[in-house]
């Protein structure tokens, strides 16, 4: 739950985070910064501004395209990407090489919106076995093996933006909660969240991302234990 003492206004989130207030309600508008409305105010997770600002730490550069970033995470995943050409298929072999796993938070934003939202049992269970989603976070990453219990924490998903719009012109989900207990990902290029031969869950390298999106000890260690077991970490498959 989110109390009043973790709310900012919008001006404050700019002000931590150094950037303007039109900027801040753009990350809102993107998923990149969490936020609830009441009445006519704009309040930001102080939380989610303090992610952005320790853990996807913006620089300089901007982040991979859509394209891309699926591209880096479906090789690193062992299958291929048809949509990637030749020549982006080099530059993604050395975004490998140069950018530690500690970047892809920012590397990596562009990949999806996310959304933190509120479900019943019954609608988050179909969503468990609906074939235009899949699962990831804690549970993907005990799935491929990494030391990582999924406990209490919230269910996460990749939804195809046609379903999540569905599911929310249906209000299977609320989009406005102050208790999400789920969290959603609508990639930003369709097609990518099944390649063949995979399962319910979401590829191995996109859940990797997202525990690194997550910043904390025990999940940084959990995306390192799945990118090991997915071979070498800086180099992509031929």
């Amino acid at each position: 739950m989110v109390d009043s003492a973790q709310l900012l206004p919008v001006a404050r989130a700019a002000q931590v985070l150094d950037i303007s207030r039109e900027r801040v309600r753009e990350l809102v508008h993107g998923g990149r910064l969490d936020a609830i409305r009441i009445g006519r105010e704009l309040l930001i997770d102080a939380r989610s501004v303090e992610h952005r600002k320790s853990v996807v730490k913006p620089a300089a550069g901007r982040p991979l395209s859509a394209r891309m970033a699926w591209g880096f995470l479906w090789s690193l995943s062992g299958c291929h990407p048809s949509w990637i050409s030749p020549s982006e298929r080099v530059r993604l072999k050395r975004y490998a090489q140069e950018r530690e796993p500690a970047q892809w938070p920012r590397l990596l934003s562009g990949r999806a919106r996310v959304y933190r939202v509120r479900m019943l049992a019954g609608p988050l269970a179909r969503l468990r076995e609906d074939p235009h989603a899949v699962v990831s976070g804690p549970a993907a990453a005990g799935h491929y093996g990494a030391d990582l219990m999924a406990g209490g924490a919230d269910e996460e998903f990749y939804v195809d933006a046609a379903r999540f719009e569905d599911l929310a012109r249906s209000r299977r989900l609320r989009l406005d909660s102050a208790e999400p207990n789920a969290v959603i990902r609508v990639p930003a290029l369709s097609g990518v969240l099944r390649p063949p031969g995979s399962d319910g869950y979401a590829i191995p390298a996109a859940v990797a991302a997202d525990l690194l999106d997550a910043g904390d000890e025990r999940s940084v260690l959990a995306a390192q234990q799945l990118l090991t077991r997915l071979g070498e970490v800086h180099k992509l498959g031929g």
